[in-house]
């Protein structure tokens, strides 16, 4: 990409500072916790990295070795049964691909996800575990785009967890038969692990087999009840830290994707001051990104933003980032 820039490095260097924004963030954190305004965390797969759960996706879209192999053995089954190859991650994870010639090909997939989400939260999430005790946990929200589970894990409260694209803690008939979600309990995983080519059918209907309650592309068969009971929650909680309270809420989002970037769009519309919010902490941006931001360039999808709009970008990775804040707040 072209440089903004004559002298591109030496000028964003000077334009982010690390060690400035992080006071500046630390600031409006402090203000917000004195203040009785609520926390909202936003996150994406970056935050997770640490824990061990994997990308399927790189930074710049491109897809894993092992993503890779799985669209290979999909569309393997599908030309031996006359289907249309799909050609990427978008046309791969959608709702046909759990019809009948196909399922055991993208269980072999989802088998992968399900399996490398049970980890542990590392450090990163023991960090931000100060953060949300410093405000306490009645005060906090969690957005996130991830599906691993990992910030109940952690800690905080389901009741305070949107999950925006579902959670791989759950299964639902893949053409639903019925609303019913049912839990992924350790039977279910002990035969995932064992059983590498084993489809889970439907109990209800005995026909369909079963699919994680996570949200895919064109997904007309996805069961949204619980995603509905997050959400209404979410809004309770937006309602009464922007339009019921003196402070608005202080967005911390962390290890956003840029290729589906729904997390980043909360993070503008619901951070920036002049949208109404209590400010944007943004970790893990990278630094042409963050000049990006500010110029309101043409390769951003970003609208500029002001000096009003106590935007922080911090580029450094989630655990050095968290750690760093926690350091400032003498957490």
């Amino acid at each position: 990409m072209d440089c903004l820039f004559a002298n591109c490095e030496e000028n964003m260097t000077s334009m982010i500072d690390f060690a400035s924004n992080l006071q500046q963030a630390c600031t409006i954190l402090r203000e917000a916790q004195k203040s009785g305004a609520g926390l909202l965390i936003l996150s994406g797969a970056g935050l997770s990295v640490q824990s061990g759960v994997p990308v399927f996706r790189m930074a710049d879209g491109s897809m894993s070795a092992d993503f890779i192999k799985f669209l290979g053995d999909y569309n393997a089954a599908r030309k031996k049964h006359g289907l249309d190859e799909a050609e990427s991650w978008f046309s791969f994870s959608v709702p046909e691909m759990f019809r009948e010639e196909t399922s055991k090909e993208a269980w072999q997939y989802w088998r992968w996800r399900m399996l490398r989400a049970l980890v542990q939260p590392a450090a990163d999430y023991q960090q931000l575990n100060k953060i949300i005790a410093a405000f306490g946990t009645e005060r906090v929200f969690a957005l996130t785009s991830n599906c691993d589970m990992l910030h109940v894990s952690a800690g905080l409260p389901e009741e305070n967890v949107f999950e925006i694209h579902g959670s791989l803690g759950y299964v639902q008939c893949s053409r639903p038969c019925d609303q019913t979600l049912y839990p992924v309990d350790e039977a279910f995983l002990h035969r995932l692990r064992d059983e590498p080519d084993w489809v889970p059918l439907c109990p209800e209907c005995n026909i369909r087999c079963l699919r994680p309650n996570v949200m895919i592309f064109d997904d007309y068969a996805l069961v949204e009840q619980r995603l509905d009971g997050q959400e209404l929650r979410f809004e309770q909680f937006k309602a009464r830290y922007r339009n019921n309270h003196p402070t608005p809420a202080v967005v911390l989002e962390i290890g956003a994707g840029r290729v589906v970037s729904s997390i980043r769009r909360y993070g503008e519309s619901l951070g920036l001051v002049e949208r109404g919010g209590g400010g944007l902490i943004r970790i893990n941006p990278s630094t042409i990104e963050c000049v990006q931001m500010e110029l309101g360039s043409n390769e951003s999808e970003s609208q500029p933003v002001s000096n009003s709009s106590k935007y922080f970008p911090l580029d450094k990775k989630a655990n050095e980032a968290l750690f760093a804040i926690c350091s400032e707040l003498d957490l």
